[in-house]
């Protein structure tokens, strides 16, 4: 395929954040990430939602939070994480669809490339700009830090979606918009569960250094651990670090297959290109290992409908980038509207799980 690189949304405390996630890999993987754990345990944060009497705290949350403004004299930016990827270009869609349903002055669309220091000189230049509101993925949140700073300091509201901030930083933006990929994880755990065959071998192929992928590691190994300490008859081996690398995890996967043979009967892939390594392997040493994935890119979804590799490529955990992108608009227009954002600041949105009986409706 063609070159695209591997996104990924990094955590500032890592030691290279503003490195790690600009690798290329041959194949369009899209890292999706929320801070799930966080999200659950962290009540609301921001401090203009404090309710008392309904009209009290409406009178305090305008003042607390500015002023309103007309969404249809908006000025908005919206910077994604590499054009150059299938999920972002779906986001950008749901942006663009939503600001127009919604009378929004077409908005500035704008690509980091993956790069803090991109994305920090585009907060920057919409800053001087006049923007009303500035939302980025921080795929780079060490890197990008003092521009978001900057833009706070002048009064321009900040967003983020697909990654977000270190919890830190929960007052340096108003709402998040993105994958709740633990739960992602625990629906690819679930569906092995009720597929493998008693007294088989499971495992994860993983990208650890991106905290999306982590998420989603973390929600299948814990569910399939619960279900072994619940007396299921499984066996969890080690999950394996591919580093989001089509021919490191063809050769972990010929290894496994070395390893445990038939006994191994699902392997969790955390990222599609993660998934034809896998594949390649398993197809060259004719095993029965089947492969559930994660991102459901047109590639997946067309393994899963193809009656021959379909044997292999029997399910996809699918994102929403369009809900992503619409979500997003719709906390913006929520906050110039009302003054504040109602609900939790990190707003997770479910994963599905695709089969062959229903990607049809992911095929486009």
């Amino acid at each position: 395929g063609a070159m695209v690189f591997a996104t990924g949304c990094s955590s500032s405390s890592t030691e290279d954040a503003a490195t790690e996630t600009t690798e290329t890999t041959e194949t369009t993987e899209t890292t999706e990430e929320t801070d799930e754990t966080a999200a659950e345990t962290t009540e609301e944060t921001t401090d203009t939602t404090e309710e008392t009497t309904e009209d009290a705290a409406a009178d305090e949350t305008a003042d607390a939070a500015g002023e309103t403004k007309d969404l249809s004299e908006l000025k908005l930016a919206f910077i994604v994480g590499t054009e150059n990827d299938a999920f972002y270009q779906s986001v950008e869609e749901g942006i663009v669809a939503q600001c127009e349903a919604l009378g929004i002055p077409e908005p500035t669309l704008a690509d980091q490339q993956l790069d803090g220091n991109i994305c920090s000189d585009l907060i920057n230049n919409y800053v001087a700009a006049g923007y009303d509101a500035i939302a980025l993925s921080a795929n780079d949140p060490a890197g990008t830090m003092p521009a978001i700073q900057a833009a706070n300091t002048e009064g321009v509201e900040i967003f983020t979606f697909d990654c977000t901030l270190d919890d830190e930083y929960l007052d340096q933006y108003v709402a998040f918009v993105g994958s709740n990929n633990y739960a992602g994880g625990v629906t690819a755990g679930e569906y092995i569960l009720e597929n493998a065959p008693e007294g088989s071998t499971v495992g994860c192929i993983t990208y650890a250094s991106a905290q999306s992928t982590q998420d989603r590691q973390a929600g299948f190994e814990e569910t399939i651990q619960a279900a072994i300490d619940g007396g299921t008859n499984l066996t969890l081996i080690e999950s394996q670090d591919a580093d989001n690398d089509q021919s490191k995890a063809a050769d972990i996967m010929q290894n496994l297959i070395t390893q445990y043979g038939d006994d191994l009967s699902y392997i969790f892939v955390v990222g599609d290109p993660t998934g034809y390594g896998a594949l390649s392997s398993i197809q060259a040493a004719g095993a029965s290992t089947k492969i559930v994935g994660f991102d459901a890119g047109q590639t997946a979804c067309e393994y899963i409908a193809d009656p021959e590799v379909g044997q292999i490529w029997v399910a996809e955990v699918a994102q929403d980038p369009v809900g992503i992108g619409s979500g997003i608009v719709d906390k913006i227009a929520e906050y110039f509207t009302t003054g504040a954002v109602a609900g939790e600041q990190k707003d997770l949105i479910e994963c599905q799980l695709v089969t062959a009986d229903n990607v049809a409706d992911y095929l486009e």
